[in-house]
Order: structure tokens, then C-alpha cells, then sequence
């Protein structure tokens, strides 16, 4: 039987934050940390993935603070320090003392601060379209990050501009049914989200540390995956870390967007489960 949101659905107190997570499987800990964007949950990013993972991991989803469930605090200080010490403060309260962490996008971002942060805690590094990186010759913003900023725009959301959204961050628009548009809709247009999360309201940003500026002192072993029609972080970006992170693997999947663990789950979910198991 296959796994559901309502039946791994967990909360725990990490910190002051009550942080909501998704949990299945047993063995070695696996952090999914899922990307910042309006609507964005855990089980909406990684929810493909966890039968899969769950059958070799003991495979945590998060929502990060301030998206889906999980408390909605503002943000003190930088963005990706702030979510990976509450991430931190929820393996200590889950009583895990070392786990694999997997960031996409903005949860990349965290995940990064929590290798150099707290390398002791973290075993292996996984990131997936992840911020951290650099680009020298795409347009800036990208479309991407255009359609981001604009959602919240003009006549505010809508399920069309959601629709246009996960257009831009999907390569093959045949996997955009009608019910994860409304779903995503939906999350984005929850009271709570938009007065409190980063991509919540019209011009909020919160500060993000330049975490490349950092890649060089990450010690985990780190594997780096990419769609190479990726329009909102282009793979310029995952060149840039192989270049700087010490002990790092890269795959660039062709004819697949932003979203990889849901385009491409199969071959995503063999590649990831090999990186972390292998000696």
C-alpha cells in the first residue's frame, strides 16, 4: 500500500518552532528540506519519492518554517542559517544524532548551512536545483524567478498563474493535472502562508547568505542534481559547485526543469538511494 500524507503526517517542537513532517521507513536518517516558492510543502516536493526512500531510510519530509503546517515565525537574521538551526533543534528532538540531508531550491540553502554549520550532524549531501550556486551568463532575474515574483502581482493569485508557474519549473507540461494545480493553489492562497512566508507577500524578501561564497568548506560527500532546462536556476549553477565543493558527484538530467524528484522520480530515486548507500 502505498504511502499518504495523512498517515506519515508528524509534528515535533524543535526549538520554539513546531515543525510538521512527513515520516516512513527505518535505518540511517534522510532530511528532505523542500523548495521556497508560493504553495510549497514538503509532501508537494518529495511526496513522489517516499515510498522508494522510505524502503532503504529513515525518510523525514519537512515543511520548512513559515510553509505548509509547520509554525510560520519570521525570520531572524539569514534565511538558510535561521531554517538549519530549527532543523538541527528537530534531529535533537527526534533524538538523531547524524543524517543525510536533501535540499531542493531554497531548502538546498539550508541544507548547505547545516553541512558547514554543523558538520558533525550530517553524513552525506544531496541538493537538487539547489541555491548556492552562480551564474555568469543567463539573463538575471530568470524567468523563473520572474514568474515568482510576480505571482503574488497585478490582480494577486490565481489558479492560472499557478498553472503558468509550475509551466516554467516543469519541462513536460503533460505531468500538470488539474488537482496539482489546485492543490498548489490552494497552499498558496492559506492566510497564514502568505502573511508570514518569504514568498507570502509582495516584496518581502528575507536575507539570504551567500552561501557559495562557502562551498569549499563543506566536508559531507555531496551528490548534485539538475535538469538542464532547469528556468529558474540554471545549470550554470550546478557547474559552479562541482567546481567549488571538495568531494562532490554532478547529474544533469536532460529534457527535465526545476522539479527533478518529481520529473524524473524513477531514475532520481535509483541514483539518490545509490549515492547514500554506497561506501
Amino acid at each position: 500500500m502505498a504511502l499518504t500524507a495523512e498517515h506519515t503526517s508528524r509534528f515535533v517542537r524543535a526549538g520554539d518552532v513546531k515543525v510538521h513532517y512527513h515520516e516512513a521507513g527505518s535505518g540511517p536518517a534522510l532530511v528532505c528540506i523542500h523548495g521556497g516558492a508560493p504553495g510549497a510543502f514538503g509532501w508537494g516536493n518529495f511526496g513522489r519519492n517516499m515510498d522508494a526512500l522510505s524502503a532503504h531510510f529513515r525518510t523525514i519530509i519537512v515543511d520548512l518554517p513559515g510553509y505548509g503546517k509547520s509554525d510560520k515565525p519570521p525570520i531572524e537574521g539569514g534565511q538558510y542559517g535561521f531554517y538549519a538551526k530549527i532543523f538541527i533543534d528537530m534531529l535533537d528532538a527526534l533524538g538523531i544524532d547524524r543524517a543525510h540531508i536533501m535540499g531542493m531550491a531554497t531548502g538546498g540553502g539550508a541544507a548547505i548551512k547545516m553541512a558547514i554549520d554543523y558538520a558533525d550532524r550530517v553524513d552525506k549531501l544531496v541538493l537538487v536545483s539547489s541555491v548556492g550556486g552562480v551564474m555568469q551568463f543567463a539573463p538575471q532575474p530568470t524567468e523563473g524567478m520572474k514568474t515568482i515574483r510576480g505571482y503574488y502581482g497585478g490582480d494577486g493569485p490565481s489558479p492560472t498563474k499557478m498553472r503558468r508557474y509550475l509551466e516554467t519549473i516543469m519541462y513536460d507540461a503533460s505531468l500538470i493535472t488539474e488537482d496539482l494545480v489546485m492543490e498548489r493553489y490552494a497552499a498558496s492562497i492559506d492566510p497564514a502562508f502568505m502573511s508570514q512566508a518569504p514568498e507570502g507577500r509582495p516584496g518581502s524578501v528575507a536575507a539570504q547568505e551567500p552561501v557559495w561564497k562557502d562551498l569549499d568548506r563543506i566536508k559531507a560527500p555531496t551528490y548534485v542534481l539538475w535538469g538542464r532546462d532547469n528556468r529558474v536556476q540554471t545549470y550554470e549553477n550546478a557547474l559552479f559547485m562541482l567546481s567549488r565543493i571538495p568531494d562532490v558527484q554532478l547529474h544533469i538530467y536532460g529534457q527535465t526543469g526545476l522539479w527533478v524528484p518529481f520529473e524524473r522520480a524513477a531514475a532520481f530515486n535509483r541514483q539518490v538511494i545509490d549515492f547514500l548507500t554506497e561506501d
